[in-house]
């Protein structure tokens, strides 16, 4: 049977990050619509909790789910501009979890000046109210310009990292992302026909077709 991931991104939308970061609540599931396609990839079982679900009440849900993992995903605060890096936050059996989750963002070449990035935490909402193994993830914090930097220029490297942490621990394969040919998006979408020369310049009138299917794609022809 499939192990049940409970995704829990941020709802702090008043916890507003430097240099145009906006909130931790965006970001965060800005992150999470980041991760997910890979774990959809990959082929793990997970349950997205809603924007307007509190976090208060996610632990209760997952709960009833019989959710086997709780993986809380936020934005760190309060190093006065001179800390950055990942911290991952565990209670009792997330440790392998959290340690994973380090690993493969520092894979990343993500910059910490944290001493202890993997800490017990077990007094903390999101990590003994769940039944589930439990990781709280500060992906970096959002009141240093460096970590700002990686959460938003970086978020792609940022949601491999975490999904791969995440597949591992579920036991399954990482398959890797497959790049899209955009000559054959291009023809899926209708804007060339298969037999197109790619080789060759377009004509005026060919150009033409071509602007008038993308007009027509984008719903305004």
């Amino acid at each position: 049977m499939a192990n049940l991931w409970y995704l829990s991104p941020s709802d702090q939308d008043g916890n507003i990050g430097i240099n145009g970061y906006g909130t931790e609540m965006e970001q965060m599931n800005l992150l999470l619509d980041a991760i997910t396609p890979h774990l959809d990839r990959c082929g793990v079982t997970y349950f997205r909790a809603a924007k307007s679900t509190p976090i208060d009440d996610r632990p209760a849900e997952a709960n009833k789910m019989m959710a086997d993992y709780y993986l809380a995903l936020h934005s760190n605060a309060g190093g006065n501009g001179g800390a950055w890096g990942p911290i991952a936050f565990y209670h009792t059996g997330g440790k392998a979890l959290a340690e994973r989750l380090i690993q493969e963002l520092a894979a990343t070449g993500q910059k910490t000046n944290r001493a202890s990035s993997v800490q017990s935490r077990p007094g903390l909402f999101e990590l003994r109210a769940p039944e589930a193994t439990a990781c709280l993830l500060e992906v970096d914090f959002h009141d240093s310009a460096v970590g700002v930097e990686f959460l938003t220029t970086r978020r792609a490297d940022a949601a491999e990292a975490i999904a791969k942490a995440v597949v591992a621990i579920d036991g399954r394969s990482w398959v890797p992302e497959v790049p899209v040919d955009p000559r054959d998006q291009a023809v899926t979408w209708g804007l060339f026909p298969k037999e197109t020369n790619w080789n060759g310049a377009l004509t005026r009138q060919e150009a033409a077709e071509v602007l008038v299917a993308f007009k027509a794609l984008l719903g305004r022809g």
